[in-house]
């Protein structure tokens, strides 16, 4: 590191370009999660989307958005974020609990989707994973490598990487925008896609689309899958349309419709 403040202990994780490490903040005397993007085993663009989601995130201030506390560069000219250390687990860990705590996780983590929208921010990689869940029972949007939108230098840095063709984000949660590398077709609609699937997979235990290839992923988003039961089933099929104004126009709409379907 640069200087003596942060010592690196064990990895805890990978987002979406990086090593997460567990670390000490020796000036303020806590743990915190530091994560490493390697200048020698990146390209620019993944080097931009990293500083990109510190900018992101830090901006975005909400009790359900991971807060950053600091970003800087190593001597070796590797980059580094520190954010809050959360003690727990994620979405995807805890799939076999009780409907009511899900749905609770889904309304906090869409609240906090929803500051973003509210700011012009897109996430584009929501899933149960990417939803953590503290020992206080904190709930945490977390990984905004891939987030578009919102008051930093992203888009203008990285125009060639916006075109249409690019195709980002996870395949059981993508939305058609998504996997048809249609870039300026994404919005808001396109998290509440990834929202509606996240509730889906919540009500019937698996994802709404199984697709270990894009390839395999395309044909599927023809059709939507079978509907779960009840008001909720029906909301998460409603997200889950191919045309985006088919869905919920934000999450803000997204939380409003689930908390009225419970």
């Amino acid at each position: 590191m640069t200087s003596d403040r942060y010592e690196l202990l064990e990895v805890i994780g990978r987002g979406a370009g990086g090593t997460i490490h567990r670390a000490i903040d020796h000036d303020l005397k806590r743990e915190v999660a530091l994560k490493v993007l390697r200048r020698d085993r990146s390209t620019r663009a993944e080097r931009v989307r990293f500083v990109a989601e510190a900018q992101v995130a830090s901006q975005l201030e909400h009790p359900n958005i991971i807060p950053i506390h600091d970003v800087g560069r190593t001597d070796d000219g590797d980059l580094y974020f520190v954010m809050k250390r959360v003690r727990g687990n994620t979405l995807k860990d805890r799939l076999d609990r009780s409907l009511p705590e899900l749905l609770r996780i889904i309304e906090l983590a869409a609240d906090g989707v929803a500051c973003a929208h509210r700011a012009g921010v897109i996430h584009r990689d929501l899933k149960p994973s990417n939803i953590m869940v503290g020992e206080h029972d904190e709930v945490l949007v977390i990984d905004w490598g891939l987030a578009r939108g919102g008051d930093t230098a992203r888009d203008e840095v990285t125009e060639p990487m916006s075109l249409d063709g690019d195709v980002m984000g996870s395949l059981g949660y993508m939305a058609p925008e998504q996997a048809l590398g249609q870039v300026r077709e994404q919005g808001p609609q396109t998290d509440v896609h990834a929202l509606g699937a996240i509730l889906y997979e919540v009500l019937t235990g698996k994802p709404p689309r199984n697709a270990r290839t894009l390839i395999e992923l395309l044909p599927m988003l023809r059709r939507l899958p079978i509907p779960p039961a009840g008001p909720l089933g029906a909301l998460a099929l409603r997200c889950l349309a191919s045309d985006p104004l088919a869905r919920p126009s934000d999450a803000g709409e997204f939380l409003g419709l689930l908390q009225r379907s419970v």
